[in-house]
């Protein structure tokens, strides 16, 4: 049993259209950029799930209904729970034309009192049906816990009835007999502490002072202890602290030698780092070595291990860790009744460098994979994590046109293939583009280098207008195109552009067809004629056909990027300026051809092919112009003339207009 999607409609910032969020078993993630609904999803299944009163930690309020662009306020809200494989037990809330789903479905709206003020009120029902009620046992089979952003480990880790620890120390003891073991130890200790005589005298004290207090009156006495030999204040009292993995020992310590020679050699060097003064000794490492050592030795390291600190000496992110540990730990525990956890999770990644967020989400997955039963959705602003989840289990949450929308890629126009390389590509970089307004998807090396400073030349830098520039390293754009729309989305991104090339005259069945042995030396007038009545490839055509139907829009080069550039007089000596400083030989002699060549177009064939036959240069001849590019705009900025400006096409300025504003 798991929950499958939710529908929600005029709650918070989502309007009466609503949005639905669809997830599946395991971990699922939520990501958007900032403001876009993240924690009002997370809330909304709170509040779901909180519809017994004495489940309820979260409340739905009058401010919680959706305040529409005109500031009237709306009159009902509605939140719609979808499961998958539930059980034959929960017949409430089936869907009667497949059994193995459910869904219930809760509507709030608002009473006035005969004071005249407004109250909430709700009702829920089961089924498609309205008017089916539900039981409390629908809500007791799902147990539901919830991290919130702003969780404070520390505290929630410290000694106290409702404490983490306290919750996972009842759920372990889950027998009469284990409790009355533990009540049992407590007593004893309790019995033995009170035979000590500063414990005695402290009694005394106290009860001879309430004795003069109270006289003949209440007669109340006093016991004293560690713990209230009852299981819930034992609970209570469990805390936590952190023991250190490593411990330094100085060589001037009684028995260090004797230690160490309790090892090999090979055990000793793999588990401690030497200094001319001492060693730092994996302490846990060497006790896990199940190893007959010594008494005295024993002893020695059994002392060193007791060392300890409390957990506000610990970082943040560790304790969020351990928090996290705990609270799945209790989660794993079968206990009856209890058919499915949910854990909600806000920003797991909170104080985490991105190694341990990659570890947060392993131990998150195998979680899952040890017990079917727990299901997990966490929200993140994490490229990171967004990187290591399935592609199928996340929820885009975006705006457009002032408008909140949720893009499952679950539902999104991928095939099979298309899944399988974005869950290849999708990197820690790449999923940068999840958090941005706007994308630019670029094929190769040379775009990704130049666009950024072509924007800024424009006054349009890139960062500014919170863009992404992806660089697809291929013509591979469908599967980004399929990724950003779905039956009921054209795309997520009301600002999105493809830059690509055209690749006209690569057919070899095309009269324009042009050889690939071709080098800068062929030019001709031909080459120059077949460039300039070419027509765009099959593959370019289609790209564009399949972005027009989504609203994506593709600027296309002339060719490729490097001819483009090269179709003005001033660009042309930049890029030999840059080929020169690449090829001491070949550099000039390409400039002495390009020199005896009057017609712009067939110079611009003639360095296109040259950087075509060369393909590793692209990268270091896209570095120098990109250089020229941030001068002349910090010569701009200065009011200072520039001599020979360089001349950006329009399709790059089209392009990059496209993702921020004319």
């Amino acid at each position: 049993m798991y929950i499958s999607k939710i529908h929600i409609r005029n709650f918070r910032i989502f309007d009466d259209i609503g949005i639905t969020a669809y997830f599946k078993k395991g971990v699922n993630a939520i990501i958007s950029e900032n403001n876009c609904g993240k924690t009002a999803i997370v809330d909304a299944i709170r509040i779901a799930f909180s519809t017994v009163p004495y489940k309820k930690d979260i409340y739905f309020n009058l401010s919680d209904f959706h305040v529409r662009n005109d500031g009237k306020r709306s009159d009902e809200a509605f939140i719609s729970v979808y499961f998958d494989e539930i059980t034959a037990d929960f017949f409430e809330i089936w869907n009667p034309e497949d059994t193995s789903k459910g869904e219930f479905h809760i509507r709030y709206y608002t009473v006035k009192t005969p004071e005249g003020k407004e109250k909430v009120r709700y009702s829920i029902w089961g089924g498609p049906v309205e008017g089916n009620p539900v039981s409390a046992e629908i809500f007791e089979a799902i147990q539901l816990v919830f991290l919130g952003a702003l969780r404070d480990a520390e505290t929630e880790m410290r000694p106290a009835r409702s404490s983490k620890l306290a919750s996972l120390f009842g759920t372990a003891t889950n027998t009469d007999e284990a409790k009355a073991e533990i009540i049992d130890v407590f007593r004893r200790a309790n019995g033995e502490i009170l035979t000590k005589e500063p414990l005695i005298r402290v009694g005394k004290i106290v009860n001879e002072n309430l004795s003069t207090i109270e006289q003949d009156v209440l007669k109340q006495h006093v016991e004293l202890g560690l713990v209230e030999p009852r299981f819930d204040a034992i609970a209570a009292a469990l805390r936590a602290w952190i023991k250190p993995r490593w411990f330094y020992l100085e060589k001037s310590t009684p028995n260090y030698q004797m230690l160490r020679d309790a090892y090999t050699k090979e055990e000793w060097e793999k588990n401690s780092t030497e200094d001319e003064n001492g060693t730092f000794l994996d302490v846990w490492a060497l006790k896990q070595l199940h190893k007959a050592i010594s008494p005295e030795a024993s002893t020695v390291l059994e002392n060193i291990s007791n060392s300890s600190f409390e957990l506000f000496q610990n970082g943040l992110g560790y304790n969020n860790l351990l928090f996290m540990s705990t609270v799945l730990g209790d989660m794993a525990i079968e206990r009856g009744g209890v058919y499915q956890h949910l854990l909600l999770i806000e920003e797991p990644e909170a104080h985490l460098h991105p190694q341990l967020q990659e570890l947060v989400h392993t131990f998150l997955s195998d979680t899952n994979q040890g017990d079917a039963n727990i299901q997990i959705i966490f929200t993140s602003h994490s490229p990171t994590l967004a990187s290591k989840v399935d592609i199928g289990n996340i929820n885009l949450i975006y705006e457009n046109a002032h408008k909140k929308y949720c893009l499952p890629f679950s539902e999104a126009n991928l095939t099979d293939a298309n899944k399988e390389y974005l869950q290849k590509y999708l990197d820690v970089t790449k999923s940068q583009m999840f958090f941005a307004k706007g994308i630019i998807f670029v094929e190769g090396i040379s775009e990704a280098i130049l666009l950024p400073e072509i924007a800024k030349i424009l006054d349009r830098p890139l960062e500014k207008y919170a863009v992404e520039l992806v660089n697809v390293d291929s013509v591979a754009f469908s599967p980004f195109v399929n990724l950003f729309s779905s039956q009921n989305v054209q795309t997520c991104f009301s600002k999105v552009a493809i830059v690509t090339d055209d690749d006209r005259c690569t057919k070899k069945s095309e009269t324009n067809y042009i050889n690939k042995d071709f080098d800068y030396d062929d030019v001709n007038s031909d080459i120059s004629g077949k460039l300039l009545s070419g027509t765009p490839s099959e593959r370019c055509n289609e790209l564009e056909t399949l972005c027009r139907a989504v609203g994506i829009n593709v600027f296309k080069a002339t060719k490729t990027l490097e001819y483009a550039l090269c179709c003005d007089e001033n660009n042309i000596e930049y890029f030999i300026e840059a080929i020169k400083s690449e090829y001491s030989q070949l550099g000039p002699a390409l400039e002495q051809k390009v020199n005896s060549l009057h017609d712009m177009n067939e110079k611009a064939a003639c360095v296109w092919l040259f950087i075509r036959a060369r393909e590793k240069c692209k990268g270091a001849i896209a570095q120098y112009i990109s250089q020229i590019i941030k001068k002349q705009c910090e010569m701009r900025k200065r009011g200072e003339n520039i001599e020979k400006e360089f001349v950006i096409p329009d399709y790059l300025k089209e392009a990059v207009y496209c993702v921020t504003e004319r």
